[in-house]
């Protein structure tokens, strides 16, 4: 009698395992469109923290995304099919960036489906009951999900500072004006291609 428990105990952690383990591609092929608020954080090697925003996220499947950091200074990611954009409004300065290789950033795994991606996130661990996924890039990226849902994105990058994003207020196929995804600048700004 034993055995049979033991084997019901083991099938229902493999079960929940494998739930955990398609979380990543259930959540991005479920949806076109997602907007949220963000809070960004970024701490050095020693875990000081060095910089700290917030703003609002949007996309649109394929290659339309905005990234509206609003605070401590505005400015706007932009990427609108084949042109990323990085807007100073501020300094009233917007920059054609040249990348037009996004599968080394976080933008790509957020503006493709996973079903159209080779080596999607793969889970990794769970902590504060937020389920872990991370790629296999360079700069190792994880995906946080907490009860089905994108809650955070964790990133170490080039200089070994840690980014965390934490996602809140997600919405899922909102109605988006496609507007938003435009460069629409005041003719004061300085436009550098």
């Amino acid at each position: 009698m034993n055995n049979f428990f033991l084997a019901i105990t083991l099938l229902l952690a493999l079960t929940n395992h494998a739930q955990a383990n398609n979380q990543f591609n259930d959540f991005f092929n479920s949806f076109d469109r997602l907007s949220a608020n963000f809070k960004q954080t970024t701490h050095n090697e020693f875990g000081a923290l060095i910089n700290a925003s917030s703003g609002t996220l949007t996309f649109n499947r394929p290659r339309q995304l905005r990234w509206h950091t609003m605070h401590p200074n505005e400015q706007i990611l932009l990427l609108n099919h084949n042109e990323l954009w990085l807007v100073d409004v501020e300094l009233e300065q917007a920059t054609l960036q040249k990348t037009t290789d996004l599968s080394k950033t976080p933008l790509y795994w957020l503006v493709n489906k996973p079903d159209r991606i080779k080596n999607t996130p793969v889970f990794s661990h769970t902590e504060q009951g937020t389920d872990w996924y991370k790629t296999t890039q360079e700069n190792t990226l994880y995906f946080g999900f907490d009860n089905n849902t994108l809650s955070a994105i964790s990133l170490n990058n080039e200089l070994d500072q840690k980014v965390l994003v934490v996602l809140d207020q997600v919405t899922i196929n909102p109605s988006i004006d496609t507007q938003v995804f435009k460069l629409n600048l005041d003719p004061l700004f300085d436009v550098i291609r």
